[in-house]
Order: C-alpha cells, then sequence, then structure tokens
C-alpha cells in the first residue's frame, strides 16, 4: 500500500516557496532601473535554483510516497 507523502513537510516546501519569489521581489523592490538591468538577471538564476531545489525535494518526497 503507498505511503502517503509527509503532508506537513509538503506544507514547508510550499511555504519556503513562497518565500524564496518574495526574497526575490524584496530584492528588486528598491533598484533603480541601471540597478535593476544589472541584477535582475543574478536575482533570477538564484531564485530558479532555490525552486529547482524545492522542486527536488518536493518530487522526492511525492515520488517516494508512490514507490509503494
Amino acid at each position: 500500500m503507498p505511503i502517503a507523502p509527509d503532508l506537513e513537510q509538503l506544507r514547508e516546501l510550499d511555504a519556503e516557496t513562497r518565500n524564496a519569489w518574495s526574497s526575490y521581489s524584496e530584492r528588486l523592490r528598491d533598484l533603480s532601473r541601471a540597478e535593476y538591468e544589472r541584477l535582475e538577471p543574478e536575482f533570477w538564476e538564484q531564485l530558479q535554483a532555490e525552486l529547482r531545489r524545492l522542486d527536488s525535494q518536493r518530487e522526492s518526497l511525492v515520488g517516494h510516497g508512490s514507490d509503494a
């Protein structure tokens, strides 16, 4: 019988995903146009790396729960 993924861990990953997006937004908020153009690609890559990490953790939880 399959084991359900840990819902608390999934909720934590959802919260971390929201926090990653919030951090990205906050880092851009008060930048001048020139600063934005210079820094946004770097911040975007950092966000994408964090989202990939979280997606990988989420997949391992969900995938693990459906292996049985």
